[in-house]
């Protein structure tokens, strides 16, 4: 088991750590203790790869300000286009990603028994649970829905069930792993009609180590997806890009 740091602890090893991956807690995929598998998909890929790299987890909220901040070199999963609105500063040149990792699409789900809702427009009138650290606003534009800001994505779908809210934003698979773990059975989505939807990769600040990092986490990536690594660590709700997503999808983005 790795150790989970600070800022201000990890920090201080910046000089002998030449390549710092933030990993953002995401419940039923990268736990605060350091569980899930996007921690071991990333140990499985850090275990192959020569440059010098640490992994540590934090909120989501740190992660993106470290980032922001240029304490973090590099963050996972992520996709620069999702969260290029949080770093303003920074251009493509700037940002290096890897290859595609998983496929993430966001959805609305409602309660069992009431209409699946598949555009945003849908949702005026209605209360919507949002996790916290999701910036939503420019998606609800002219959509009159109330939002209520839930701590956690668990949170969210507990407001729902009891009926205290019309409906969450969510994603797939995230929803289908934390409904199981919740014992609520499958979300009211349908997945072939998202919201939008992204890859996930290692996203890093573009310097020689990081490009050097890349350079052998990719061919990593590449080969974890072809033998089948990539899909038996990230499980069966998880949607590989190049086995479950065609690399198409992800590339005409």
């Amino acid at each position: 088991m790795f150790q989970c740091l600070s800022v201000a602890s990890y920090a201080d090893t910046l000089e002998h750590e030449p390549v710092v991956i933030a990993g953002f807690t995401k419940e039923g995929r990268l736990e605060q203790d350091g569980t899930g598998h996007y921690a071991d998909m990333v140990h499985a890929v850090l275990a192959e790869a020569t440059v010098g790299a640490r992994f540590v987890i934090m909120p989501v909220l740190r992660t993106v300000r470290s980032f922001a901040e240029g304490d973090s070199i590099c963050m996972v999963p992520a996709a620069f286009e999702r969260w290029k609105v949080k770093f303003p500063n920074l251009n493509r040149e700037d940002i290096i990603e890897s290859e595609p990792i998983d496929y993430i699409s966001a959805h609305i789900a409602t309660r069992a028994g009431m209409p699946v809702i598949t555009r945003l427009e849908e949702l005026n009138g209605m209360r919507m649970a949002v996790w916290v650290a999701l910036p939503v606003d420019t998606h609800l534009t002219d959509i009159d829905v109330e939002v209520i800001r839930a701590e956690s994505e668990e949170s969210s779908i507990k407001l729902l069930m009891s009926g205290r809210v019309d409906a969450i934003w969510t994603w797939v698979p995230d929803a289908y792993i934390l409904y199981e773990r919740l014992g609520y059975g499958v979300p009211n989505i349908d997945d072939n009609q998202p919201i939008y939807g992204s890859a996930a990769h290692f996203l890093c600040r573009r310097t020689p180590t990081t490009e050097a990092l890349m350079k052998q986490v990719d061919p990593i990536i590449r080969s974890m997806r072809a033998d089948g690594r990539l899909k038996k660590i990230l499980g069966r709700h998880t949607r590989v890009v190049g086995v479950d997503i065609p690399l198409s999808v992800v590339e005409n983005q």
